[in-house]
């Protein structure tokens, strides 16, 4: 070998390692994103079968929308969630409320096993959905509303719209008119454009399969409370949640959270047994939270407001136990008559 072709060698050997790992690279670049979006898609294909929905299907002018209920009883308890949020979101109630009376949980038109609708999420389509899919199920009342967060509105907006239907209701940290920001319709519309450019991660985590794989595993990293919840509920929020029909369905609700507040200003609850409950978390980080919850108490002359220490805003899952009490209160209170 001469000297010449022996060098060449030693060249050839020291530029294998660089490309080698560049070639690693290129791969896995190009590749896992690859791998993830087969497996989303050959996954997301069962999901009907793997993940059937725990209630009834029923139909609401035209769309199918998922109610779960259990236990027996009246007043029928109402479970209405936060943006965004579905029926699941209230697994470690249910099961205690259905011990004492019939208590119902379902997921707003987009959400969860419900189809989207072709009107706006506005308060009063979600009252109005509500009210349809509670006759169609042949649900009979009186209710007892429990709204958490905006889901607050969405009870408050039932009550002024059907006030002879509900017997009594519980807020959980529900959101407010009066700390709603005050836009001008092209700060609204600008608004609404940036919310939905913010959820292009969302898609692109759904797509990978990164939702669908980790989500059990990273939802507690975002939200300390859902470490409460089992595994499989968590799973089933990050893959909902990242679904195309999900995202579309937030950008209309967060486009019609505020449609009614000059009318939800106005109304009241008459005598109307009612339990607030504040997050201590949230009172404690913004005062003007703390004066809508009070402000929200005094809907009705027969009311308590209750603030549950270090309570985060998802009081149902990390302290189920306030939410179960103040619903059986309220419960007594309609059976029995007397005053809270």
């Amino acid at each position: 070998m001469t000297a010449h072709h022996s060098e060449a060698l030693q060249h050839r050997g020291r530029i294998t390692w660089p490309l080698r790992l560049l070639i690693v690279f290129l791969v896995l670049l190009v590749g896992l994103p690859a791998a993830g979006f087969v497996y989303e898609t050959a996954m997301a294909a069962g999901d009907a079968d793997r993940y059937p929905p725990p209630g009834q299907l029923v139909d609401v002018d035209g769309h199918i929308m998922h109610l779960h209920c259990m236990g027996e009883g009246s007043p029928t308890v109402i479970l209405e969630s936060e943006f965004a949020g579905f029926s699941l979101d209230w697994v470690l109630v249910q099961p205690e409320i259905s011990q004492t009376t019939r208590v119902c949980a379902y997921d707003r038109s987009g959400y969860g096993w419900s189809e989207p609708g072709s009107e706006s999420l506005t308060p009063h389509q979600v009252a109005r959905n509500l009210r349809t899919l509670l006759t169609n199920a042949g649900i009979d009342g009186p209710y007892l509303l429990v709204g958490h967060s905006l889901g607050g509105k969405y009870v408050r907006m039932y009550a002024a719209l059907y006030p002879e239907e509900v017997a009594g209701m519980v807020l959980v940290d529900v959101r407010h008119e009066s700390v709603e920001p005050v836009q001008t319709p092209e700060e609204n519309a600008q608004a609404r454009q940036d919310y939905a450019a913010s959820l292009g991660l969302y898609t692109t985590l759904r797509q990978l399969g990164v939702a669908r794989a980790f989500g059990a595993s990273l939802l507690p990293m975002l939200n300390p409370a859902t470490a409460n919840l089992p595994a499989e509920t968590r799973s089933l929020i990050a893959i909902f949640a990242g679904r195309a029909t999900t995202l579309d369905t937030m950008i209309n609700e967060s486009a019609g959270s505020t449609a009614h507040d000059s009318q939800l200003a106005l109304a009241s609850l008459g005598d109307t047994p009612l339990i607030v409950l504040a997050a201590g978390t949230s009172a404690e980080a913004d005062f003007r939270w703390q004066q809508a919850q009070e402000t929200m108490a005094a809907l009705s002359t027969d009311s308590q407001l209750v603030i549950v220490p270090d309570a985060s805003h998802t009081i149902q899952w990390d302290h189920p136990e306030a939410v179960v009490d103040a619903v059986l209160a309220v419960v007594n209170a309609v059976r029995s008559g007397e005053r809270l």
